[in-house]
C-alpha cells in the first residue's frame, strides 16, 4: 500500500468531512474509520474484506475475535507494529478507550479516533503501538 501524492491534502479532507459523523457498527466504527482513511490517502480500501460482515456491537466483537482484536486487524493490513515515537502523520495507532482498544490516526501531534459523535482528538500520547502506512 503506497500513499497518493497528494495524500496529506487528502488526510485533512477526510477528517473535515468526518469531524461530526457518528459512530455506528459496520459503517463507522473505530476500525472502519480508520480504513476509510488509509483509503483516502493511498486509493486502496484495506476493509474490504470486512465491509457488510457486521451491523452491531455483538457482530464486531466476532470480527475482531477472528482476526487477532483491534491490533491484529491492524498487523493483517499493514505489517508489523513500531512504537508509538516512531508514527508520523497518517499512520495508525491503538489506543484504549473506555470500551476497549481502539483504532484512530496519527495527525502529527494529536490523534483523530471515531467517537460517539464524531471524530475525539486526543495527544499522541495516548497511544500505545503504531502502523506505518
Amino acid at each position: 500500500m503506497q500513499r497518493l501524492e497528494d495524500w496529506p491534502t487528502r488526510l485533512s479532507e477526510f477528517i473535515e468531512a468526518r469531524r461530526e459523523r457518528a459512530f455506528s457498527w459496520g459503517d463507522s466504527d473505530c476500525c472502519l474509520f480508520v480504513c476509510d482513511g488509509v483509503e483516502a490517502m493511498t486509493g486502496a480500501d484495506p476493509g474490504a474484506r470486512w465491509r457488510g460482515l457486521y451491523a452491531s456491537e455483538k457482530g464486531a466483537r466476532r470480527v475482531l475475535r477472528d482476526n487477532g482484536g483491534v491490533a491484529g486487524i491492524a498487523t493483517l493490513v499493514l505489517g508489523a507494529a513500531v512504537p508509538p515515537a516512531l508514527a508520523g502523520r497518517g499512520d495508525v495507532v491503538l489506543i484504549d478507550t473506555p470500551h476497549g482498544e481502539a483504532l484512530a490516526l496519527c495527525l502529527g501531534g494529536l490523534i483523530a479516533a471515531q467517537g460517539q459523535q464524531g471524530i475525539d482528538f486526543q495527544p499522541m500520547t495516548a497511544a500505545k503501538a503504531a502502523w506505518k502506512v
